[in-house]
């Protein structure tokens, strides 16, 4: 019985045992399966993985269609984000049997470079099409450029391969919306169009020889281009982000209706030349929409460093693009005070549209000093008698870029070593429409020489006419400064003062 027993309990263990070798190897073998997958894959390229699945069919043969096939064989380092033959259904036949548009399609979903969901958390990859999309990994999940991965980090010999259910359709940047949409921004199209031309794109073309002048003959490729981009950032650049404000008519007229009677001009088209260039001059600024932490009443510092307080509720819709998004409004809040209707600053040691009277008479010298605005003061001195016409015993200044609008004028002193204070007279003038010179005497006034600060001369002036930065413009704005000290006051005053700079403030 004993015996009997023992045998029972052997015949257990021995049981267990079997069956915890079959199971371990049941799991071996099932890892193996695993590592000798990843493993061939690891030998054989993006391409050919992809054409060992037949639900990756089409998007193979695109491959092949568009040239990118080659490529994807090489041992470069490539990351592809294939959409399964059931996606492509979907996709427009326009775009299919049209070799340039499919070319950008299949090329928006392959890239230089490895990038795997584990080590790219939030990253713009650029793709073969130039465009960038947009791929994050967190929380678990997987999207680029918006579509969920099916599959993900499949290692092969030259990169990394992920799946999609869907056809990542071919976004269009900033520039290219607006052309498409162009009847919805008539005022802003018409402007920036004009401004449209071709160049030739010496970078892509081939260079095929020499002439007989020994200059560089290409085979020419040409490029479509905009100036005006210089001046607001190119929208059609897939290097750079922006934010761009897509005026609607009624937002432009409602715009232009404020800010024309600043440009107020004999010639009505130099009115709106002027108005829609300072317009369309403050729409677009660095940055995506998802950097803007606050929309409500932040303000929006543009390229031209004007501000604009954009308020959510005048977006109609907010349209993510390539390079950035556009906030199509039918109504923008712009504040001529702080865009346009600025203090007008002249920097009395700029040579530029100064004129001295006598310089042997009177002298200006330039001072260095980190106090001062931009870093220079000036010390002015009349080394002779002011002559009996007054020709000889001033300086004069002219500002641009001044609105038809209401300033005042202030002077900015500065301490000098003179010995006692000084007498000062000051002419303004300006020309109205008509081209008459309009002059305003203003009173002399007395100015210590340690003055220091910032001292209002005259009242209120009334600008009629918008002056430009155009030297041989035929409208001007004036100050002229006297030195008013004759040879008999020279025992009450000194003729030498400091000075800053001259400069306009608009009047609320």
């Amino acid at each position: 019985m004993k015996n009997k027993n023992i045998c029972i309990f052997n015949f257990s263990r021995l049981l267990v045992i079997v069956c915890i070798f079959l199971t371990v190897s049941c799991k071996e073998e099932a890892w193996d399966d695993h590592y000798d997958q990843q493993d061939s894959r690891l030998e054989k390229s993006i391409l050919t993985v992809l054409s060992e699945n037949p639900e990756y069919s089409t998007f193979v043969t695109y491959l092949e269609q568009t040239g990118y096939s080659s490529q994807l064989q090489t041992s470069q380092a490539f990351t592809v984000w294939a959409p399964t033959n059931a996606a492509f259904a979907e996709v427009s036949s326009t775009i299919l049997n049209n070799p340039d548009l499919l070319k950008e399609l299949i090329g928006n979903h392959v890239s230089s470079f490895s990038y795997n969901t584990s080590s790219n958390p939030d990253v713009l990859v650029k793709m073969f099409n130039n465009k960038y999309v947009q791929f994050i990994n967190a929380n678990g999940t997987s999207t680029f450029g918006g579509l969920n991965l099916k599959d993900k980090d499949m290692l092969t010999a030259n990169g990394v391969l992920h799946t999609i259910n869907e056809v990542l359709l071919v976004s269009p940047n900033i520039w290219g919306y607006l052309n498409n949409n162009a009847s919805e921004f008539p005022s802003l199209m018409e402007f920036l169009t004009q401004y449209n031309e071709t160049i030739f794109d010496e970078q892509n073309s081939v260079k095929t020889g020499t002439n007989s002048l020994g200059q560089s003959v290409y085979d020419s490729i040409f490029i479509p281009s905009n100036t005006f981009f210089k001046t607001i950032g190119d929208l059609s650049s897939e290097e750079r982000r922006y934010t761009f404000i897509g005026l609607t008519e009624p937002a432009y007229t409602g715009i232009y209706d404020t800010f024309k009677d600043f440009y107020n001009y004999p010639v009505a088209d130099s009115i709106k030349a002027n108005t829609d260039r300072t317009i369309f001059s403050n729409l677009n600024f660095l940055g995506t929409a998802e950097e803007i932490n606050d929309l409500s009443g932040t303000p929006i510092y543009t390229t031209t460093g004007g501000l604009v307080t954009l308020d959510p509720s005048s977006i109609t819709e907010n349209v993510a693009l390539s390079n950035g998004n556009v906030f199509v409004v039918n109504q923008l809040n712009y504040d001529p005070k702080s865009l346009i209707y600025k203090n007008i600053r002249y920097e009395i040691e700029n040579a530029e549209r100064r004129t001295i009277g006598d310089i042997v008479a009177l002298t200006i010298q330039k001072k260095f000093s980190t106090s001062s605005s931009g870093l220079f003061y000036n010390t002015v001195s009349l080394d002779q008698n002011p002559n009996a016409g007054s020709t000889n015993n001033y300086f004069e200044i002219a500002f641009t870029n001044v609105l038809s609008a209401s300033y005042t004028l202030h002077l900015k002193f500065v301490p000098v070593g003179a010995s006692k204070k000084t007498k000062l007279r000051f002419e303004f003038s300006y020309t109205d429409a008509n081209k008459n010179k309009v002059v305003k005497q203003i009173p002399a006034i007395e100015v210590g020489n340690q003055e220091d600060g910032v001292i209002q001369i005259g009242d209120v002036f009334d600008i009629p006419v918008y002056i430009n930065k155009e030297v041989n413009n035929n409208y001007s704005v004036k100050l002229k400064v006297f030195v008013d000290v004759s040879e008999p006051e020279l025992i009450l005053y000194d003729r030498r003062f400091g000075i800053d700079y001259a400069e306009l403030k608009p009047v609320e």
